[in-house]
C-alpha cells in the first residue's frame, strides 16, 4: 500500500494574498477618517484664526452700524388725531380700570372750546373710547361705571411745561433739594448729561397736591443755575400707580411702558441773570462756555457721520482691511466716536431733544437765538419770558415755532421780572407765538393752574 498523499489545500496562498492586499486598505480607511473629522477640527481651532478675527470685526462693524441708525432715527412724534383703538401702554389691572367708566351728560372743553350740547365721555383700560351725543352713546351698562354728572364741565388734564417737585420734595429742605448741579470745581455752568430722572423721589406729596389742582401731566426740569442744566423728563402726578403699588420713578414716569429708544427727551438750558450770578459771568463769557461746548459736540458729530458713512461702504465692499480699521480697540481709536459727556449735546444738534431755556429778556432771547441758528439746533420753548411781549416778531422769525411758557400773573420778583404784563399772552397770541401758562413747580401755583 503506498503512503497516503495529504491533499494541497489550493487556496491558501491566495487567502494569505487578501490578507495582505486588506491591510493596506484598512489603513488607508483609517487615514481617511481621520483626515475627514480631525484635521478640520484642527484647522478650525487653530489654523484659522485671521478668519475668526475678521468674523469679530465684521460683527463689530455691523454693532456700529446699528448705533448709526439710531443716531439718524428722526425726532419721536405723537400720532394725531389719536387713533380710538390705541392703548395705553401705562394702563395695568391693579392700579387702572377694570372695566368701562361713563362720565355722562357733561360739558367739555376739549382744549380749544367747548363742544355743543351735553355728551358722553367713554374711559376704557386708561384710554378715551368715544365721545359722542347724550343721545347716542352705546355701551352694556352691566359692564359699565356711569356717572352722570349733570351737564358740569369737564376738561382734559392739565400739563405743567415747567416743573421742580418730585427733584425738590415738598416741603422743602436742603438736603432734599436735587434740582441744580452746582459744583464749579468739577463741572461748571454746563451740565447737559446729567438727568432729572436721577433726582426724583417718587414720595412727594407735592405731585398729590399738584394733581389736586387739576395738573395731570408736569414736565420735571433741572434748575436753572447752568447754562445747561440737564434733561427733564415728562412725569404722571400719579404717585404708586403700579401694579405693585410701590414708590417706583419708572412708573411715575408718562411714558413709562414705551421702550427707550421711542421716548421724547427734553434739555433744560438758563440764560441771562442765573448763571450769571452763580459763576460770576458776564453775558459774554456765558456765551463763548456755550459755543466752545456746542463746537465740540459738533466736531463729534461730524466724526460720528464720516465713521457711518466709511462704515457702510467697507460692509458693502466686503474689505476686511478697511473693517479692521473701522474697528479697531480703544488704544487704537477705532470704533464709532462716542463721549457720555456730550451724548445729550450731540442729540441736541441731531434734533432729537426738545431745548427748553429759561430766558426773561429781549438780548437773551436774541442771543439764544443766533446761537440755534450758528450750530443749528430747534428750540421748543423760552420759560419764563416775562419780557417777551416785546420782541413777538423776533420770536415768531426764528421760523422754530417758538412756545413762550410764562406765567399768567406772576412777576416783579427780581430785575428781569420787572416787565412782566398782564396783557402779554394776548399779545404774544395775536402776533402768532404760541403761548402756554405754566408754574415753577411749587405746590401754591400748581394747585391754582385751573382757575
Amino acid at each position: 500500500m503506498g503512503a497516503s498523499i495529504l491533499p494541497i489545500a489550493p487556496n491558501q496562498p491566495r487567502r494569505n494574498r487578501r490578507t495582505l492586499v486588506s491591510l493596506p486598505i484598512l489603513a488607508a480607511i483609517v487615514l481617511l477618517t481621520f483626515i475627514q473629522f480631525s484635521i478640520p477640527r484642527i484647522f478650525t481651532q487653530n489654523s484659522f484664526p485671521s478668519q475668526r478675527l475678521s468674523d469679530f470685526h465684521l460683527d463689530r462693524l455691523k454693532s456700529g452700524l446699528e448705533k448709526c441708525a439710531e443716531l439718524k432715527a428722526p425726532y419721536v412724534h405723537y400720532e394725531f388725531p389719536i387713533s380710538s383703538t390705541r392703548t395705553n401702554p401705562r394702563w395695568n389691572p391693579t392700579s387702572g380700570q377694570n372695566g368701562t367708566v361713563v362720565l355722562r351728560n357733561v360739558t367739555l372743553f376739549d382744549g380749544e372750546s367747548f363742544l355743543n350740547g351735553s355728551v358722553d365721555v367713554v374711559f376704557a383700560r386708561g384710554t378715551i373710547k368715544s365721545i359722542s351725543p347724550l343721545s347716542e352713546t352705546a355701551f352694556e351698562t352691566e359692564h359699565a361705571q356711569i356717572f352722570d354728572l349733570g351737564g358740569s364741565y369737564v376738561t382734559p388734564g392739565l400739563v405743567d411745561m415747567h416743573s421742580h417737585h418730585l427733584v425738590s420734595s415738598w416741603p422743602g429742605s436742603s438736603v432734599a433739594d436735587d434740582a441744580n448741579e452746582v459744583n464749579i470745581a468739577a463741572f461748571g455752568p454746563l451740565t447737559p448729561f446729567v438727568r432729572a430722572l436721577d433726582s426724583i423721589k417718587p414720595y412727594d406729596i407735592a405731585t398729590i397736591i399738584i394733581a389736586s389742582g387739576g395738573v395731570t401731566s408736569s414736565l420735571i426740569l433741572p434748575g436753572s443755575a447752568n447754562i445747561m442744566g440737564g434733561e427733564g423728563f415728562m412725569v404722571k402726578n400719579f404717585m404708586n400707580g403700579g401694579e405693585h403699588g410701590e414708590d417706583v420713578v419708572e412708573e411715575l414716569l408718562l411714558e413709562h411702558g414705551v421702550p427707550q429708544s421711542s421716548r421724547r427727551r427734553y434739555m433744560k438750558m438758563a440764560c441771562g441773570e442765573n448763571p450769571k450770578r452763580v459763576y460770576d459771568h458776564t453775558r459774554m463769557g456765558n456765551a463763548w462756555i456755550f459755543r466752545k461746548h456746542m463746537s465740540r459736540a459738533k466736531e463729534l458729530m461730524e466724526k460720528q457721520d464720516h465713521w457711518c458713512l466709511s462704515a457702510a461702504a467697507a460692509l458693502e465692499s466686503g474689505d476686511s482691511n478697511t473693517i479692521a480699521a473701522l474697528v479697531k480697540n480703544d488704544s487704537g481709536k477705532g470704533n464709532l466716536p462716542e463721549e457720555l459727556e456730550l451724548d445729550s449735546s450731540v442729540a441736541m444738534l441731531r434734533g432729537k431733544i426738545g431745548v427748553n431755556i429759561h430766558c426773561y429778556e429781549p438780548e437773551d432771547f436774541e442771543n439764544m437765538i443766533l446761537h440755534s441758528k450758528e450750530f443749528g439746533f430747534r428750540i421748543q420753548a423760552f420759560h419764563h419770558a416775562l419780557s417777551a411781549w416785546k420782541v413777538p416778531e423776533l420770536i415768531k422769525d426764528s421760523g422754530y415755532n417758538i412756545t413762550i411758557a410764562t406765567f399768567a400773573e406772576f412777576g416783579l420778583y427780581k430785575q428781569e421780572g420787572y416787565e412782566a404784563n398782564l396783557w402779554a399772552g394776548k399779545i404774544l397770541a395775536k402776533h402768532g407765538v404760541p403761548v402756554a401758562y405754566k408754574s415753577v413747580g411749587e405746590v401754591l401755583s400748581c394747585d391754582r393752574c385751573s382757575h
